[in-house]
C-alpha cells in the first residue's frame, strides 16, 4: 500500500519535472531580419520547418516566434537567397539575407542567345507559362492573352480549334503579313498555317511551355531582320531537370456552352408580327399565309448543343547523372464545338535530350516536336441559317405515319416548289441549317513536325568563345475533302439541280528547313563586359498544294485525279548576322545589331535589305545617388532605334516574273471542239522592281522597382514609320493583264505608349497577392499611299452581307487602317431613323456615293488593356485574367442586314426577324445606301472576364516530397461588359465588320495536377 502510494507520488514528480522542462525549452524567439546595407526587409516569412508554425517580419523588419530548442527555422523572400538556422540556447537571432544572384540575374531567351534581364537594353518582355494562374487552355496565345503590353490577340469564332489574330504594337502593312514571327526552340516556323492548323501556337501543347518571350522594339527584333517586322514571339520549351525521373500528369475536363444566341423572334411571336404587317385580305397577306406553317421551331436550340471537352498531357523528365537531362511529353486534346458535328482532335508529343559533353564544354540540344490534328468542320452558314430560318415549319419532312420521309431532301425540311408528282427543290432558298450540318462533309488531318538539332561548343582553352550549329526543320501535311451527300439540298444547288452534289479533296505540303551557325564572344574585361556575336542563316521553304473536285457519281470513276494541277512552289531565305553587346560597370550598356537578308521573292537588284538597329541603357540603380534611395530597387533608362523588313507578301513568292495562271477545275477550262477541253493560261501583272518593305522603329523605356522589387514598372515610347508599302494597286483599264498588280507604295505611321505595373501587396506566411495591370495607348495612320500623293488617292475595302460590290471603309492618308466610310444617317425630332433618309452632304439635292464621309473611326482601339490576379493562401490559389479596349469601332453587319421587316417574295420563301428589326420599325425595301447608314457602326469598346479559376494542393502526399496533386475548377469567358449590341465587341479579326453570329463559349473546367 505504501509501496504504491510512493510511486504514484515519483511519478506525478517525474511528470511536473518533465512538464516544466518542456516549457523550459519552448521560448520566444526575437530578431529582425536586414539586407546587405543594413535595411529591414519586411514581409520575409520564417516557419519552423516540417511544420505549418511561422511568422512574418514587420515593416521595421522585426519579428518574434514560439521556438523550442532543435527547432529549424527557414528565412525566405524573393529576390533572397532562403537561409535555414537551427536554434540553440539563444533568444535573439538577427539575419542578413543575400541577395539571390541568380534570381536577380535571371536571363532572358533573346535572337541567337540569352541576356541577363537586368543587361537588356531593348523592349523585351519574359513570362513564364503561370501554371496556377490559368484556366484549361488547348492554345499557347490563350496564355498570353492580356498578359503583355503592346499585344493584342483577337480571339477566332466560336468554332473548336479556332485560331486567333496576334498584333504586337499594331499592324505594319497594308497588304503583307501583320503576323509576329514565332520561334519554337530556335526554328522560325512559318507563319503560314496548313490547312486545318489556326496558326503555328497549334503545335505546341500549353503544358509544354517554360516561357514566352516577346520582342517588340526594333533594337530587340532586328536581329531576324526579314521576319520580324511585325516583333518576335519566342517560345521555350520545359527541359530535363532533377537528379531523378519526375513524373507529371495536367489533364481537364470541361463543359462547353454557347454563351449567347442571336436575339430572334419565336414562332407565335413571328406569326403575329407578319400577319400585323402583312394583313390577311391583301395581295401580300395571301401570299404570307401560304408561306407561313403550324410548326414552333426553335432552330438555334436545333444546331446547338451542350459540348464536352477533356485534355491530357503526361510528361516524364530527369537527368543522368548530371550530364544528360531528358524530357519526353505526349498529349491529347478532344473539344467538341457548341454547333452540332464541329470537333477538334490534336495529339501531341514533345521530346528533348540536352547531353552535356566533352567536360561540359559541349551540349547538344535534341528537340522533336510532332502533331496530328482531325477537324470535322461544321458550316458556320448554318449559325447565319437557324437564326432566320422560318419557326413556324418543321424541322423534317414526315410520312403520313409519322416517320421521316427521307426520299425529300434526305428528310430534311426545305422550301420546295413541288414534291408531287416531280421532286423539285427551291434554287433560291436558304438551306436548312439541320441540312447544312449533317448533310454536308468537311474534314481534313494534319501532321506536322518541327525538330532541331543544335550543338552549343565552348572552346577549350579559350572559354569565352562559343560556337554554335542549329539544323532544324519544320514539315506540314494535310489532307483534307468535303462534299455534300447525294439527294440533299445542298446537292441538288451544286449540280444543276441533279441532286448529285459536288465532291472536292485536296493535298497540302510544307517544308520549312534551316540551317544557321554563329560564333559568341562574351568576357569580362575588369568593368568591361564584351559580348561579340556574328554568324550565318540559310533558309528554304517549299509548299505544293493539289485539289479536285467532281461530281459525286464521277468519284474516282475518271482515275484522272494528278491530271489536275499541282501548285508548287518555293522561296530562300539567306542572312548574315551580327550583335555587340557592351557593358561598362553594369551601368552603361551598349547595344548594336546588323542583319543583311537576300530574299529570292525579289529581283537580284533589290535582293538584299540591310537591316540594322543600336540602343543604349542606363543601370540607374547601380549609381551611388540612386542606391541610397531605400524605396528604389532598381532603374533602367531605355533608348532604341532600328530597321527591320518585310518580305511577306501574301501573293506569291514569284511577284517581280511574268507570269501566267492556270486554271484548276473544270469550270475554267476552254472548248476546243473535236480536241477536248484545255485549261486556260492568264497572264499575271507584275512589278520587276519590287523591293523590301521596311519598318523603322524608336523607343525610349523606363523600367523601375521599389521595395525590392515587390513593385514593378515599365512605360515604354515607341514610333514605327514603315515605308515601300506593299500595296495592290489597279491596273490601268485596256492592259491585258489581270486588274490589279504588288508594288511599293506608301508610308505608314504607327505611335504608342505601353505602361506595365506589377504589385506584391501581401507576402506572408501564408498569404500571398500579386496583381498585374497593363495598358496601351496607340494611334497609326497612313502618311503617304501614292508616288504622287494624291490626297485623293484611297483603297476601298471591307463589304457586308447586303451591299454588292461596293465596300465599307478606306484606307486613306492621315486615317487609320479600316476607317469606316459611311453615309450620314437623317433622324426625325424624336431622334428616330427615317428609312431611306441618308444626310446630302455635299448639297446637290440627291443622294450619291459623295455623300459618303470619312468617319474617323476605325476597329483599332485607341487604348487596349489587361488584368491579372494571383491569391494564395497556404494550399488554396485563386487568380482570374481579363483584358479590354477602349475606342474601337464596329460595324454591326448583323443589325444592318436585318433592319427592315420588308420581304422579297421573289424567292416564294419566308424567313425569321431578329428583333432589331423592332428597333428600326423599317418595313420598306432598303435601298443600297441605306445598308451603308453610320446608324449601325458603334462603340465596341469593353472589358471581358477572361478566366477565374480555384485550386487547391495537397502536399507531399503518403510523406514523399515533391509529391503533389492540385485541383482546380475555371469558367472562360465568363463575362463582357460593353454597350455594343452585336454578338461580340471583340469581332473575328482586325477588320471591323461584325458578321459572324457564331458566338464564342463559355467554358467550365474541372483540372487535375499530379507530380510525383
Amino acid at each position: 500500500m505504501k509501496y504504491g502510494n510512493t510511486m504514484r507520488n515519483l511519478l506525478f514528480v517525474l511528470c511536473m519535472l518533465l512538464s516544466v522542462s518542456a516549457f523550459a525549452q519552448q521560448r520566444v524567439l526575437t530578431g529582425r531580419v536586414t539586407d546587405k546595407q543594413g535595411e529591414p526587409i519586411p514581409g520575409v516569412s520564417i516557419i519552423i520547418k516540417g511544420t505549418s508554425t511561422g511568422t512574418a517580419t514587420d515593416f521595421e523588419g522585426n519579428y518574434n516566434l514560439k521556438v523550442q530548442t532543435g527547432n529549424v527555422l527557414e528565412f525566405s523572400f524573393i529576390g533572397y537567397k532562403t537561409q535555414t538556422i537551427t536554434i540553440a540556447g539563444q533568444t535573439t537571432l538577427n539575419i542578413v539575407l543575400q541577395e539571390d544572384v541568380e534570381q536577380l540575374d535571371e536571363v532572358v531567351v533573346i535572337g541567337y542567345g540569352t541576356v541577363k534581364k537586368n543587361d537588356a537594353t531593348g523592349s523585351v518582355v519574359a513570362i513564364k507559362a503561370d501554371e496556377l494562374n490559368r484556366a484549361a487552355v488547348t492554345s499557347p496565345q490563350q496564355m498570353l492573352q492580356g498578359k503583355v503590353t503592346g499585344v493584342q490577340i483577337i480571339p477566332g469564332d466560336g468554332g473548336p480549334g479556332s485560331g486567333a489574330t496576334i498584333r504586337i504594337r499594331g499592324a505594319a502593312s497594308l497588304t503583307a503579313s501583320n503576323d509576329p514571327l514565332i520561334v519554337i526552340d530556335g526554328v522560325p516556323v512559318s507563319n503560314d498555317a496548313a490547312p486545318g492548323m489556326a496558326n503555328a501556337l497549334s503545335t505546341i501543347n500549353p503544358n509544354d511551355i517554360e516561357s514566352f518571350t516577346v520582342l517588340k522594339d526594333a533594337s530587340a527584333t532586328a536581329i531576324y531582320g526579314s521576319r520580324a517586322s511585325n516583333g518576335v514571339i519566342i517560345i521555350t520549351t520545359k527541359k530535363g531537370k532533377g537528379n531523378k525521373i519526375n513524373l507529371s500528369y495536367n489533364g481537364s475536363f470541361s463543359i462547353v456552352t454557347n454563351s449567347e444566341t442571336v436575339p430572334v423572334m419565336g414562332a407565335d411571336e413571328f406569326r403575329e408580327f407578319i400577319t400585323g404587317i402583312y394583313p390577311a385580305g391583301t395581295t401580300n397577306g395571301d401570299k404570307i399565309t401560304n408561306l407561313l406553317g403550324t410548326a414552333k421551331t426553335d432552330w438555334q436550340d436545333l444546331i446547338f448543343r451542350n459540348a464536352f471537352a477533356h485534355d491530357h498531357n503526361i510528361s516524364a523528365y530527369g537527368n543522368v547523372n548530371n550530364i544528360l537531362p531528358y524530357r519526353a511529353s505526349i498529349g491529347y486534346t478532344n473539344e467538341e464545338g457548341t454547333l452540332e458535328t464541329s470537333k477538334y482532335e490534336r495529339g501531341t508529343f514533345d521530346v528533348s535530350v540536352s547531353p552535356k559533353l566533352l567536360d561540359e564544354h559541349l551540349t547538344l540540344n535534341l528537340n522533336a516536336k510532332g502533331v496530328v490534328i482531325k477537324n470535322r468542320f461544321a458550316d458556320g452558314g448554318a449559325v447565319n441559317a437557324a437564326a432566320f430560318f422560318n419557326p413556324t415549319q418543321p424541322a423534317y419532312f414526315y410520312n403520313e405515319d409519322g416517320s421521316i420521309n427521307k426520299n425529300l431532301t434526305n428528310g430534311y425540311w426545305n422550301w420546295m416548289n413541288s414534291i408531287d408528282p416531280v421532286i423539285s427543290p427551291n434554287a433560291l432558298a436558304t438551306v436548312s441549317p439541320l441540312s447544312q450540318l449533317y448533310d454536308y462533309s468537311n474534314t481534313n488531318t494534319v501532321h506536322r513536325f518541327i525538330g532541331n538539332a543544335q550543338l552549343d561548343y565552348k572552346v577549350h582553352g579559350f572559354e569565352a568563345l562559343r560556337a554554335n550549329l542549329n539544323i532544324g526543320m519544320d514539315i506540314t501535311s494535310t489532307d483534307g475533302k468535303k462534299g455534300a451527300r447525294p439527294g440533299s439540298m445542298q446537292a441538288w444547288k451544286d449540280s444543276e439541280n441533279l441532286g448529285i452534289g459536288q465532291y472536292s479533296k485536296y493535298t497540302n505540303f510544307r517544308r520549312n528547313q534551316l540551317l544557321e551557325f554563329y560564333l559568341n564572344f562574351n568576357k569580362e574585361f575588369g568593368v568591361h563586359r564584351v559580348d561579340l556575336m556574328a554568324g550565318y542563316s540559310w533558309q528554304h521553304f517549299y509548299s505544293s498544294d493539289h485539289s479536285v473536285s467532281y461530281f459525286n457519281e464521277t468519284h474516282e470513276q475518271k482515275g484522272d485525279d494528278y491530271n489536275y494541277p499541282f501548285n508548287r512552289t518555293e522561296h530562300y531565305l539567306i542572312s548574315f548576322f551580327g550583335r555587340l553587346n557592351y557593358s561598362l560597370m553594369g551601368k552603361y550598356l551598349f547595344t548594336f545589331t546588323l542583319r543583311d537578308d537576300a530574299s529570292s521573292r525579289f529581283s537580284e537588284d533589290n535582293r538584299w535589305g540591310l537591316f540594322p538597329s543600336a540602343a543604349i541603357a542606363w543601370n540607374l540603380s547601380e549609381e551611388d545617388f540612386i542606391k541610397n534611395i531605400d524605396p528604389i530597387s532598381s532603374a533602367k533608362l531605355r533608348v532604341g532605334w532600328g530597321k527591320t523588313g518585310q518580305q511577306e507578301i501574301n501573293s506569291g513568292d514569284y511577284p517581280y516574273l511574268a507570269r501566267y495562271s492556270l486554271s484548276t477545275d473544270q469550270y475554267h477550262m476552254y472548248n476546243m471542239g473535236n480536241a477536248g477541253y484545255i485549261y486556260k493560261l492568264t497572264p499575271q501583272a507584275y512589278d520587276p522592281n519590287i523591293k523590301w518593305e521596311t519598318t523603322e522603329t524608336w523607343n525610349a523605356g523606363l523600367d523601375l522597382g521599389f521595395f525590392n522589387n515587390r513593385i514593378t514598372a515599365s512605360v515604354d515610347l515607341y514610333k514605327r514609320k514603315t515605308s515601300d508599302l506593299l500595296n495592290t494597286v489597279t491596273v490601268p483599264m485596256g492592259s491585258n493583264f489581270s486588274n490589279t498588280v504588288l508594288t511599293n507604295v506608301g508610308n505608314m505611321e504607327n505611335k504608342g505608349v505601353e505602361i506595365a505595373l506589377n504589385f506584391i501587396p501581401v507576402q506572408t506566411k501564408d498569404w500571398n497577392l500579386s496583381v498585374g495591370l497593363n495598358g496601351t495607348f496607340q494611334k497609326i495612320e497612313f502618311t503617304k499611299l501614292t508616288g504622287s500623293n494624291d490626297p485623293n488617292y484611297y483603297v476601298g475595302i471591307g463589304s457586308i452581307s447586303k451591299g454588292t460590290g461596293g465596300y465599307l471603309q478606306r484606307h486613306m492618308v492621315g486615317s487609320a487602317p479600316y476607317t469606316f466610310y459611311l453615309y450620314q444617317q437623317a433622324y426625325d425630332s424624336r431622334g428616330h431613323a427615317i428609312q431611306n433618309a441618308l444626310v446630302d452632304r455635299d448639297g446637290d439635292g440627291v443622294i450619291t456615293s459623295a455623300d459618303r464621309y470619312m468617319t474617323n473611326k476605325s476597329p483599332n482601339p485607341d487604348f487596349f488593356y489587361g488584368i491579372n490576379l494571383k491569391l494564395s493562401y497556404k494550399n488554396w490559389d485563386f487568380g482570374f485574367n481579363g483584358h479590354g479596349s477602349v475606342g474601337n469601332w464596329m460595324f454591326n453587319d448583323f443589325y444592318s442586314s436585318n433592319s427592315t421587316a420588308n420581304i422579297d417574295f421573289a424567292s416564294n420563301t419566308l424567313s425569321n426577324y431578329a428583333t432589331t428589326v423592332k428597333k428600326t420599325g423599317f418595313t420598306q425595301a432598303n435601298v443600297t445606301e441605306q445598308w451603308y447608314s453610320d446608324m449601325f457602326l458603334e462603340n465596341a469598346s469593353f472589358f471581358r472576364l477572361d478566366d477565374v479559376n480555384l485550386g487547391y494542393t495537397f502536399r507531399n502526399i503518403a510523406k514523399r516530397e515533391g509529391f503533389n496533386i492540385r485541383v482546380a475548377a475555371s469558367v472562360q469567358n465568363v463575362f463582357v461588359i460593353t454597350d455594343y449590341s452585336g454578338m461580340d465587341p471583340e469581332g473575328t479579326g482586325v477588320g471591323g465588320i461584325d458578321n459572324n453570329i457564331w458566338p464564342r463559349p463559355r467554358t467550365y473546367s474541372l483540372r487535375l495536377n499530379v507530380n510525383f
